[in-house]
């Protein structure tokens, strides 16, 4: 049998093996594969800084211990950042490690990562102001590093953020590479704030319901972007396309190195 040959047999039974695996769990019930996510979302007590997801967390205490890096990524390889900046980086990396709903919008190509998760016009902003004068060398942080002995190493000069990314939506849209986009709806996005963790409960509600009927939840007093600051979101359309992804969710292949990686 030739390689490609052999390659594809591997491939079709792994697929099948994951059909299978899924249809038995219940996609909805787990976390992300790898990347040091537990298999199924659970209660934690303390989770430090990503406290927020502690009451159904992908995440256990352990991984919450040293945000020093992001995902094996060392983020201060041109000096310290920032502590308005750092924290930016780090509500990201609790919502990949810790979030239960991060696991609706699996990558098909990388299996431990996310895709095109909608993150907030005005997080983004945010984010892209309090990292503005802060150092990075690298615009890409999935592809545009130097790999040696001791992990990720610049491969260009050092830029303030602001010189690298010209506003926030391009932040949000490139330096995690497709992981996340910029919405400017408010009532379709995440602020990674204890607002999501409303969301995750909703979410979990669903996933205890019977019925295949969309609720009209809201979040309230929520500030969501510039369009209706401080108002509802009625009928909740982030929570429906969650349902949606829910009943629809795609198979996808798990890591079974689990190699951590993330985004």
């Amino acid at each position: 049998m030739s390689g490609g040959g052999g390659t594809v047999w591997v491939m079709g039974i792994a697929w099948a093996l994951v059909v299978s695996w899924a249809s038995a769990t219940g996609m909805e019930d787990r976390c992300l594969p790898g990347g040091k996510h537990k298999a199924i979302p659970s209660p934690e007590g303390q989770l430090g800084i990503c406290q927020i997801y502690a009451e159904n967390a992908c995440c256990s205490p352990e991984v919450t211990q040293d945000l020093s890096k992001a995902n094996d990524i060392y983020w201060n390889r041109c000096g310290s950042l920032s502590s308005r900046c750092e924290g930016y980086l780090q509500q990201l990396e609790c919502f990949y490690h810790c979030s239960p709903i991060a696991a609706q919008w699996p990558h098909p190509q990388r299996p431990t990562a996310v895709l095109a998760v909608p993150l907030c016009q005005s997080f983004c902003d945010q984010w892209y102001d309090a990292c503005k004068e802060d150092l990075t060398c690298a615009r890409n942080w999935l592809t545009d590093w130097h790999w040696g002995p001791e992990g990720n190493n610049c491969s260009q000069d050092c830029l303030s953020y602001g010189q690298m990314y010209k506003d926030g939506k391009e932040l949000c849209e490139t330096i995690w590479d497709d992981s996340f986009v910029a919405s400017t709806d408010p009532c379709e996005c995440l602020t990674l704030t204890a607002s999501d963790s409303a969301l995750s409960a909703s979410y979990l509600r669903l996933e205890d319901s019977d019925s295949m009927e969309e609720p009209d939840t809201t979040k309230e007093g929520i500030e969501r972007g510039s369009a209706s600051p401080g108002g509802p979101c009625p009928g909740n359309p982030l929570l429906r396309r969650l349902r949606r992804n829910m009943q629809k969710r795609s198979v996808f292949m798990e890591d079974v190195e689990g190699s951590g990686s993330g985004f």
